[in-house]
């Protein structure tokens, strides 16, 4: 019975914790969708995660806030531009308005 009762405990607990971790996502902000730009572009620096643009090269780690624009603000989907002014290249982040980067492109072409 002691074994019953501590496997419904943690039955439960596990369906408690996976309701938890969905249940804040939402819409982001336009600001929001920036900073996961920047926090992506800093992430594809280190690894290609197998969007169009590969792993990108050092110098788009020195790019600052400014250099990141909403590029555009659709029904369900944001596009954030980088321009990095030292390689004079300009990157386009797809993701949805929850903040998933979809895809991420040298054009705004999606």
């Amino acid at each position: 019975m002691k074994n019953l009762m501590v496997m419904l405990f943690i039955g439960l607990m596990l369906n408690m914790g996976t309701a938890l971790a969905h249940g804040a996502h939402g819409k982001i902000s336009e600001k929001q969708a920036i900073q996961v730009a920047i926090k992506a572009t800093q992430k594809l620096t280190f690894k290609d995660f197998g969007f169009n643009v590969g792993k990108l090269d050092e110098s788009w780690e020195s790019l600052t806030t400014e250099d990141f624009k909403l590029y555009a603000a659709q029904v369900s989907r944001y596009i954030i531009s980088a321009s990095n002014k030292a390689d004079n290249k300009t990157i386009y982040f797809l993701m949805t308005m929850s903040g998933e980067v979809l895809k991420v492109n040298q054009e705004a072409k999606f």
